[in-house]
């Protein structure tokens, strides 16, 4: 019978705390006050639950769970290394559809960005892809590539929206434009299987 380590012993008796991880990108503070407004907009017209009108503003990237021990920090640190900062520009509204219910989010334009930094932190032991490069061939026509995306980059205003309320909205308010420089990425965790609320655990940032 192999012998039990002292390590394997320690291990055993104090197990380590699981945490769930959220990544996430940050609009300036500027922004967040405008969407919070928009929130209030759009509670004063169907009311919405307390869990959308206290969100504060943010594209999600991933949630995962982890070990205290795993250095999750590091690991977006590392996979995002060389990524510039860029422009994250706001335009206008949009919904996603489940079953009879809605989801009322902000678009963004051209979030292939986003969705690259997303790519790459789910998936850190691949080989980061090349930002693509395309040759005009022509001074008049340069033709159009768009990029599949593993996701739709999006701040949410409000979820779990009836069909019936839905119509009630007057979205004239959510026609809202604006942008801000995106330079960090922003690190949330609590403890695993819990609804506590996120506390910070790191930034890693862009540039």
């Amino acid at each position: 019978m192999a012998k039990r380590t002292a390590n394997s012993t320690q291990i055993s008796l104090f197990p380590e705390t699981l945490y769930e991880y959220h990544i996430l990108l940050s609009p300036s503070d500027a922004i967040k006050d405008d969407v919070d407004n928009l929130k209030q907009v759009l509670h004063e017209q169907i009311g919405i639950a307390d869990r959308d009108r206290t969100s504060i503003a943010h594209i999600s990237l991933m949630k995962m769970e982890a070990f205290e021990s795993t250095s999750v920090k590091d690991i977006v640190k590392k996979v995002l290394a060389g990524e510039p900062k860029f422009t994250i520009k706001i335009n206008g509204y949009a919904h996603f559809e489940h079953g009879k219910e809605r989801t009322l989010y902000l678009k963004l334009d051209e979030p292939e960005s986003i969705d690259r930094i997303a790519v790459a932190i789910k998936n850190p032991s691949k080989k980061k892809a090349p930002k693509p490069k395309y040759r005009q061939t022509s001074i008049v026509d340069k033709p159009e590539r768009k990029t599949k995306l593993s996701m739709t980059p999006h701040i949410t205003i409000a979820r779990n929206i009836s069909e019936a309320d839905f119509e009630k909205i007057d979205f004239a308010a959510f026609e809202y434009q604006n942008e801000w420089v995106c330079d960090r990425v922003i690190i949330r965790r609590r403890l695993a299987g819990t609804d506590k609320l996120f506390s910070p655990a790191g930034e890693v940032k862009l540039g």
